[in-house]
């Protein structure tokens, strides 16, 4: 899978602590996914004390994100 980050999702990643490897994680094996407002999904991944949500959209080559933390 090919990931490409916007520009802000990367300072979501980088503000929450949130690594390349658990968005994917959140993308590949999510606990829940729920639709988003604009046509994409929202992949939701929980761990011991916070949950990782990964806003993206699927196109033909290529997945888009941009990250939420809540914790």
């Amino acid at each position: 899978m090919r990931i490409i980050y916007t520009r802000h999702a990367k300072q979501r990643m980088e503000q929450r602590k949130v690594t390349p490897e658990q968005v994917e994680e959140t993308i590949e094996s999510p606990h829940d996914i729920l639709p988003g407002d604009n046509g994409e999904e929202i992949a939701i991944r929980r761990y011991e004390n916070y949950e990782v949500r990964v806003v993206y959209e699927e196109t033909e080559a290529n997945t888009v994100d941009n990250i939420r933390n809540k914790g």
